[in-house]
């Protein structure tokens, strides 16, 4: 059996309470993980790799370094964290000179570039067979009359199995979902500095895609997706001449409202700028 450690080192710049806080609270009830990773090693956003990619990889090597001495997988929050782990250790692992470069690098703490650990986003185990399970078997909160929409973004990567058992999980929480054309579409997080027009107008059609399809509220597994819908929905509003009623959450908190767990302060719904009235 698997040992998992969470890296839940965010980028701080971002509104990140409803991934960690109902994050450690999931993984916590569900019996998954229960101890994080001792680093102060922050996640810079997975869209900086590309500009020195063996620099970003030195970033995070100790760190993949060490839980795979301890044979253990980490677990991540959201995409951007999810994708920086990914994306260094294929960086390491595929460029020998670079391989070479890190194990000097890494020699002075006794680790190896050999068994790097390998990553896991938190939604892999909300909607694995157990967990949907559990839910059907002790469901506490229905979403019946409740659409959603899951936005996947342009940097998920997926495959048949997860979007089928993304399904699956709708259906053990009696949440109808809604599929909406845009939801592979770029959010427009990466351009805000360049171009805020062209980037708040990506994430209103996105917005009001699901909107205009009947969804109550779009589910996102990216924390800079998050920020850029929940703390720029004024200029996004502004952007596309409409103002667009639609809550955003993350998957861990839909399952742990799924699960009874509604407490307010550990789903993070103090952090949203859009308040989600699930709740009441």
């Amino acid at each position: 059996m698997a040992n998992y450690i969470i890296f839940d080192k965010m980028d701080k710049k971002l509104i990140t309470k409803p991934f960690k806080l109902a994050g450690e609270t999931f993984l916590r009830e569900f019996y998954i993980a229960n101890y994080t990773i001792k680093t102060d090693i922050t996640d810079i956003g997975a869209e900086n790799y590309t500009l020195n990619p063996k620099l970003f990889s030195k970033r995070f090597v100790k760190i993949l370094a060490e839980a795979g001495k301890n044979g253990e997988t980490v677990i991540t929050y959201d995409a951007s964290s999810y994708l920086s782990l990914l994306l260094s250790k294929s960086f390491i692992m595929n460029n020998a000179d670079v391989k070479n470069e890190m194990d000097i690098f890494l020699k002075p703490f006794e680790l190896t570039t050999n068994f790097l650990a390998d990553t896991v986003h938190v939604n892999t185990f909300i909607i694995n067979q157990e967990t949907i399970k559990q839910l059907k078997k002790g469901l506490k909160h229905s979403f019946d009359g409740f659409k959603a929409a899951f936005y996947y973004g342009a940097d998920i990567r997926i495959d048949e199995r997860f979007n089928k058992e993304l399904d699956n999980f709708f259906k053990a929480i009696k949440l109808e979902r809604v599929k909406f054309g845009r939801e592979f579409k770029p959010s427009g997080y990466e351009l805000m500095r360049y171009a805020p027009e062209s980037a708040f107008k990506m994430a209103g059609n996105i917005l009001l895609d699901a909107f205009d399809g009947g969804a109550d509220f779009l589910i996102v597994s990216d924390a800079r997706i998050f920020y850029m819908m929940e703390a720029k929905r004024k200029q996004i509003a502004k952007t596309v001449g409409r103002e667009i009623p639609i809550y955003i959450l993350t998957l861990q908190q839909v399952a742990l409202i799924a699960a009874g767990i509604t407490k307010k302060s550990i789903l993070g719904f103090d952090a949203h700028k859009t308040k989600p009235a699930l709740l009441g």
